[in-house]
């Protein structure tokens, strides 16, 4: 494995793929900012073989594995020579509709389980809500340590993609968290982000000890105002969190035909 020492270099991997005529499929959708944090702390490692560019992610909570590839077969091909050689757990994340599922098999057939599957949700038109909660604010820089670590401690890194502090620090300096203080104490947060006409949420969570308390419908609805000149609304669900899926539907969410089929590899 070789490490990647700069975005210009995923960038070129892409183009090296696209240059051979054959068709492109990837699970690496390039990110300027996350993946530039991602070389900066040495997470990011590349193997080519034949056709087909595989990249990992070492990160203290967990290892992704990504690919660039012409087709399926040259996938399949590249999997077997570089499987052997990976020691750790990987995950890997395959988005896309039920036109995955053949896709799927071939990492199944390789030695991959499917963890978990998560699928998404959206709702479409105006959100209705004129106003929020006065004990939900928003968070300043101050609040980012104590968010980073209760994404850590409750949220589940295989399944959760948790950003490290810097992708915290951009959406609390963009004003895309909210959280719910009480006694000067963070009970709950939403992160999430609009780009153009579209709000995505991205985590919301209240702790333990403060549920049933409604603080959960405050922060959504705070969320939903944030977005209240958006005409979509998106978010990904574990598909067995039938309590989550159930207060999703009650906010107008209905479940998407596009899924993340989350597959995981032991050493």
């Amino acid at each position: 494995m070789n490490v990647i020492d700069s975005i210009d270099i995923l960038s070129e991997y892409f183009n090296v793929i696209r240059r051979k005529r054959k068709g492109v499929i990837t699970n690496f959708f390039l990110n300027p900012f996350k993946h530039s944090l991602w070389i900066e702390k040495g997470e990011l490692y590349v193997v080519l073989i034949h056709d087909c560019y595989f990249i990992i992610r070492k990160s203290e909570l967990v290892n992704y594995l990504f690919y660039i590839t012409t087709d399926t077969e040259q996938l399949a091909n590249g999997l077997k020579e570089i499987l052997p050689t990976i020691t750790f757990q990987v995950v890997i994340d395959l988005v896309g509709d039920m036109k995955m599922e053949p896709l799927k098999q071939i990492f199944l057939e390789n030695g991959f389980s499917e963890f978990k599957m998560i699928y998404r949700m959206n709702r479409v038109g105006i959100p209705n809500c004129l106003t929020f909660d006065s004990n939900v604010q928003h968070a300043v820089i101050e609040d980012l340590n104590t968010i980073h670590v209760l994404l850590c401690k409750y949220f589940n890194p295989l399944l959760e993609q948790i950003p490290n502090k810097e992708e915290i620090e951009k959406f609390i300096l963009e004003n895309q968290v909210l959280i719910y203080k009480q006694d000067g104490k963070i009970c709950g947060f939403v992160i999430f982000e609009l780009i153009g006409l579209t709000l995505y949420l991205r985590y919301w969570f209240v702790s333990p000890g403060f549920r049933d308390l409604h603080i959960g419908s405050k922060l959504f609805n705070a969320f939903m105002y944030e977005g209240r000149n958006t005409k979509r609304q998106l978010l990904w669900v574990i598909a067995d969190n039938e309590n989550a899926i159930k207060r999703y539907k009650h906010y107008g969410f209905r479940a998407e035909k596009m899924f993340d089929y989350v597959l995981m590899r032991e050493c």
